[in-house]
């Protein structure tokens, strides 16, 4: 039981005090309610837009899958490498000898234009075709000590090419700028190598 005289000092103290207002209580209400109500929706919409950049990350991330671009040349392991004496570097003038990579994609109406175009080009000299087959069994002796570089699913990483010398140099910028036009052409590279070098200067 409280005292009597405690009780009454208490009652007298809480009727002395004034308080507060109880409009301005239910304003004071009314605004921390606004309040809160902006903050929810701040979140709210931070996570929206945090799911939406998600979301259009995933999406992206698919497209680079299934939109990756068509192979127009094997990966620069597979490419034959220089031969000893030939220029290490590809040049953009003066080639001697000159790799023509046949995209992955290249029709047979593409192939047939090719060979027909550099069969009877007069700069080429020397002309030597290499199909997938070829390719995979010269990489393969190439790496015969390193077996582990060889791809398991074989001639299907390479591509077929064109491998050949050209009788001026000085005309290798007219003749890449014209091949490289042409259809079912993935990839040129020329070189500057010796008259001893194999052929296209690379092995």
């Amino acid at each position: 039981m409280v005292d009597a005289s405690l009780r009454e000092h208490f009652d007298r103290a809480v009727a002395d005090d004034p308080g507060i207002d109880p409009g301005e209580m239910a304003h004071m209400a009314i605004a921390e309610g606004g309040r809160m109500r902006r903050r929810r929706r701040r979140v709210v919409v931070a996570g929206a837009a945090a799911g939406l950049v998600t979301m259009l990350g995933a999406v992206a991330g698919l497209n680079l899958l299934t939109e990756a671009p068509r192979s127009e040349s094997p990966p620069a392991a597979m490419l034959p490498v220089a031969a000893p004496g030939c220029s290490a570097k590809p040049v953009d003038r003066d080639a001697t000898d000159v790799l023509i990579v046949l995209a992955g994609d290249a029709t047979d109406r593409q192939r047939s234009a090719l060979k027909s175009a550099l069969e009877g080009d007069a700069r080429v000299d020397v002309l030597v075709f290499e199909n997938r087959a070829e390719a995979f069994e010269r990489f393969r002796n190439l790496w015969a000590n390193s077996p582990e570089v060889v791809p398991v699913d074989g001639a299907g990483q390479f591509a077929e090419s064109y491998r050949l010398r050209l009788v001026d140099a000085s005309r290798y910028t007219a003749f890449r700028g014209q091949y490289a036009a042409m259809g079912g052409v993935g990839q040129i590279i020329g070189r500057v190598c010796p008259p001893s070098a194999p052929v296209g200067g690379v092995l």
